[in-house]
C-alpha cells in the first residue's frame, strides 16, 4: 500500500470513527421528530404538484398546437394556390424555361437557381413528355407564393409540390438532380399517400410523422393537403417543419423541479425529446441524418423511438391511448418520474411533461434534511480538522502522482498519434527538464519520419503516373500498329495479287479485265489512302494545328453536302436527308463540322445491310440545332458502346468492315470543338442513332446564300 494511503487510513481508524459513532445518538432523537414532519408535507405537496403539472402540460400542448395552427392555415392557402395554378395555362419566360433539363436518364429538372428560386424534378417514372413540361410551366406562379409563406413563417423549413405522376416542386432551391434518386415514385412516400382518399377522406391537412426527407432537410415532419382536380387527386402540397425546430420549442421549456417534456406522435413515436429524456433513456435524438446516397424509400425512426418498445413507459402509452390528461408515475434513469400528458389537437400528437419525484419533494425534504443538518453539525465540528487533514494527505499523494504520471501520459499519446500517421506534433511541457527533453526528442522523430514518409508517397505517386502513362501510350501504339497492319493487309494483297496476274497473263488478258484489275488496285490503293489520311487527320488534331473557326453555315446546304458521295454508292446504300427547319443556320466550323457529320454518315453506311437507308434529319431545340443520323445496319454491341468513341477502338462485330476505327473519334473531338455535343444510342441487329447538337446562328440562313 502506499505511504500516503496508509498514513490516511490510519488516520480514520484511531479518530476519526469513534467519535462518529459517538455523534450517532444525538442523530436518533432529531430523526424519529423530523421523519413525522416529511411525511405530512409530502401528502401535501403530492396533491399541489400533480395538479400543477397536469396545468403545465395543458398549457404547453395549447401553445404548440396554436404554433402549428398558424402552419395548416398557411398550408390549405397553399393547396389552394396550387389547385387554380395546375388548372390554369401558363408560359414562363425564357429566362425560367433555361433553368430545366432532360436528362438522358428521363428526368427533366432544373440545373440552376439561386435561394429565390425553386428546383423541380419530374423523376421520369412517367415519361416525360409535352403534357408534362406543360404542368411544369403552370406551377412557375407557384414560387412568389412559396417565397411569401417562407418569410412569413420561421417554422417552414421548404415547402413543396408533388403530383400523381411523380413531380416534385420545391423551395428553395437546390441541386435536385444530386439529392433525388431517377425514377423516384413520389406517391409511395408518406408525405404524399397520407393526403390521399384513403388516408385523408376529409381532404384536411393532416401531418406526418417523423421522416427522413429526401430533399436533404435531416428528419422532418409534414404538414400536407391534397390538391384534386375534375376527375382524380392532382398533388399534394406541403410544408416541411425540421425535427430539430420541435426539439428547440421543446428544450426552451423553463419547467419546475428540473422537469423536462417530450413530444410524442399520433403512433407513439417520440418526435422530440431533450437532453436530459435522452440520459434518462438511453437514446440519442436524432436531429440530423448522412446522405451517403438518395434517398430511395420512406425512412421513419427506429423502433427503439416508440413508447410500446419501452416497457418503462407503458403507463404513459396507457394514458395517451386512452387519450385522457392524467397523473402517471415511471421509473427512469433510475429515479421515480411524475408524467402529465395533454393532446395536441390536429396532428394528433401528445406533450408529456416529466418532472423528478425527488425535486417536486425538495422542499419538505429540505425540512427533514434541515433538522438532521443540526444533528450532523457538531458531529462535522469535531470531524472537520481530522477530515482535512485525511484529505490533505490524499491531495498531496495525489499531486506527486499527477506530477510525474501525467507527463508520461502525455508522452504516450503523443506516441501513438506518431504510431498512427500524425507525424508532425507540437511537444508538450511539463516543467520538468528531463521529461521535456524526451518530448522534444519524440517530436523531432516524428517530424522526420513524416517527412520521410511524405517522400516515399511521393516517389510512389510519381511512379506510378508513369507507369499508367507508359501503359496507356503503349496500348494505344499497339493498337494502332494492329489496325494499321489488318488495314494494309488485304488493299496489299489485293494489289499484289492484280499485279502477279497483269505479269503472268499479259498477253492473254482482255481490255475489260485489264480495267477491271485496274480498278482493283485503285480502290485497295484509296483504302490505304483513306487509313492514311485518317491517321495524318488524327495527328494533325491531337497536335493542335486544326484550328476551329465558327461563322454561321446554311443547315440545309451542310446536310445535303452529306448525301451526295452516296449517290454512286455500290451497296445500293441510300442517305436521306428529310426534316430540314427552314432558313436555319449553325455557327461552325464549316469544314470541322462536315467532316465530323461525313465521319458519322460514312460509319452508318459502312455498317448498313446492302439496300439500306441512312437517315439524316434535323429539328431546333432551344439555342441548339439537334441533327440525328439514323442507320439499318448491325448496331453495336453493349459492351462496346462505352467505348467506340475511343481511338482506334473497333467493336466485336466490325472484323470484316475496313475502318481505323477513328470515325466517332474524330466526328466527337470535331463536334466538340464547334461546342457542340454527340450521343450514341444503339440496338444490336436493329441499328445505331447518332445525335448531334451544334449551336445555331445569330442570323437567319434564309439571308445566306446555300452555295458552296
Amino acid at each position: 500500500m502506499p505511504l500516503a494511503n496508509w498514513l490516511s487510513a490510519s488516520y480514520l481508524r484511531t479518530a476519526v470513527i469513534p467519535l462518529c459513532l459517538i455523534e450517532l445518538g444525538f442523530l436518533a432523537s432529531y430523526w424519529v421528530t423530523g421523519n413525522f414532519t416529511y411525511q405530512r408535507n409530502v401528502e401535501t405537496v403530492n396533491r399541489v404538484s400533480e395538479k400543477y403539472l397536469g396545468d403545465i402540460a395543458t398549457r404547453e400542448a395549447m401553445t404548440i398546437q396554436a404554433t402549428l395552427g398558424s402552419v395548416e392555415g398557411l398550408t390549405r392557402v397553399f393547396a389552394m394556390e396550387t389547385g387554380r395554378a395546375l388548372a390554369t395555362p401558363h408560359v414562363p419566360p425564357l429566362a425560367e424555361q433555361h433553368r430545366y433539363r432532360l436528362a438522358p436518364n428521363g428526368v427533366f429538372h432544373t440545373v440552376s437557381g439561386t435561394a429565390q428560386d425553386s428546383a423541380s424534378f419530374y423523376s421520369g417514372v412517367v415519361p416525360v413528355g409535352p403534357a408534362q413540361i406543360d404542368k411544369v410551366w403552370r406551377t412557375v406562379p407557384l414560387d412568389p407564393v412559396m417565397q411569401h409563406i417562407k418569410h412569413a413563417s420561421p417554422l417552414v423549413r421548404q415547402l413543396y409540390v408533388n403530383t400523381w405522376d411523380s413531380y416534385n416542386r420545391i423551395f428553395p432551391y437546390f441541386d435536385v438532380q444530386g439529392q433525388y434518386a431517377p425514377r423516384m415514385n413520389i406517391p409511395s412516400y408518406n408525405f404524399y399517400y397520407e393526403a390521399d382518399a384513403r388516408h385523408n377522406p376529409q381532404r384536411k391537412v393532416v401531418w406526418t410523422d417523423a421522416y427522413v426527407d429526401p430533399a436533404g432537410g435531416g428528419w422532418m415532419v409534414s404538414a400536407i393537403a391534397p390538391v384534386y382536380g375534375p376527375q382524380r387527386l392532382e398533388a399534394v402540397v406541403g410544408m416541411d417543419v425540421t425535427v430539430g425546430t420541435i426539439v428547440d420549442r421543446i428544450l426552451a421549456l423553463d419547467l419546475p423541479w428540473q422537469g423536462y417534456a417530450m413530444l410524442i406522435g399520433r403512433d407513439g413515436t417520440i418526435l422530440a425529446l431533450p437532453r436530459a429524456g435522452e440520459r434518462d433513456l438511453g437514446v440519442r435524438e436524432l436531429k440530423d441524418h448522412a446522405y451517403a446516397e438518395a434517398i430511395r424509400s420512406d425512412t421513419f425512426k427506429p423502433g427503439h423511438f416508440n413508447l410500446a418498445s419501452r416497457d418503462a413507459l407503458e403507463p404513459i402509452a396507457r394514458a395517451i391511448a386512452a387519450r385522457r390528461s392524467q397523473i402517471v408515475r415511471v421509473r427512469l434513469g433510475g429515479r421515480e418520474m411524475l408524467a402529465a400528458n395533454a393532446r395536441v389537437a390536429g396532428p394528433g400528437w401528445s406533450l408529456v411533461v416529466l418532472a423528478p419525484a425527488a425535486n417536486i419533494l425538495a422542499d419538505a425534504t429540505s425540512l427533514r434534511d434541515l433538522l438532521r443538518d443540526v444533528g450532523l453539525a457538531m458531529l462535522a465540528i469535531l470531524l472537520v480538522f481530522y477530515v482535512g487533514f485525511f484529505l490533505f494527505l490524499i491531495w498531496r499523494a495525489r499531486a506527486m502522482s499527477r506530477r510525474v504520471a501525467e507527463p508520461l501520459r502525455a508522452i504516450e499519446t503523443v506516441m501513438e498519434r506518431i504510431g498512427t500517421g500524425e507525424y508532425d506534433q507540437a511537444a508538450p511541457r511539463f516543467g520538468v527538464a528531463e521529461i521535456d527533453t524526451v518530448a522534444e526528442r519524440l517530436v523531432e522523430m516524428g517530424g522526420k519520419l513524416g517527412e520521410a514518409h511524405r517522400r516515399l508517397l511521393g516517389q510512389e505517386a510519381e511512379v506510378r503516373r508513369a507507369l499508367d502513362n507508359e501503359r496507356h501510350v503503349t496500348t494505344g501504339q499497339r493498337r494502332f500498329i494492329n489496325v494499321l497492319s489488318h488495314e494494309f493487309r488485304t488493299p496489299l494483297t489485293v494489289i499484289d495479287s492484280c499485279g502477279q496476274i497483269l505479269r503472268r497473263r499479259a498477253g492473254r488478258l482482255t481490255e475489260e479485265t485489264t480495267i477491271e484489275r485496274s480498278e482493283m488496285i485503285r480502290r485497295s490503293a484509296a483504302r490505304i489512302d483513306d487509313v492514311m489520311k485518317s491517321a495524318l487527320q488524327l495527328v494533325q488534331l491531337e497536335e493542335g494545328e486544326i484550328a476551329c473557326q465558327p461563322a454561321p453555315v446554311p443547315l440545309g446546304l451542310l446536310l445535303r453536302e452529306l448525301a451526295r458521295p452516296a449517290q454512286a454508292d455500290p451497296r445500293g446504300i441510300a442517305v436521306v436527308v428529310g426534316n430540314l427547319p427552314n432558313g436555319a443556320a449553325v455557327l461552325v466550323d464549316r469544314i470541322l463540322a462536315r467532316s465530323a457529320l461525313a465521319a458519322i454518315v460514312d460509319n452508318a453506311r459502312k455498317y448498313s445491310h446492302d439496300g439500306g437507308t441512312v437517315t439524316i434529319e434535323a429539328q431546333l431545340d432551344d439555342a441548339a440545332c439537334r441533327i440525328t443520323i439514323r442507320d439499318q445496319g448491325v448496331g453495336i454491341a453493349p459492351e462496346d458502346l462505352p467505348h467506340v468513341r475511343d481511338r482506334f477502338f473497333r467493336g466485336v462485330n466490325s472484323t470484316a468492315i475496313p475502318g481505323a476505327g477513328t470515325g466517332l473519334y474524330l466526328a466527337a473531338t470535331l463536334v466538340e470543338a464547334n461546342a457542340g455535343q454527340l450521343a450514341i444510342a444503339s440496338t444490336p441487329g436493329q441499328g445505331t442513332t447518332v445525335t448531334v447538337m451544334l449551336p445555331l446562328a445569330a442570323e437567319s440562313a434564309g439571308d445566306m446564300p446555300e452555295a458552296a
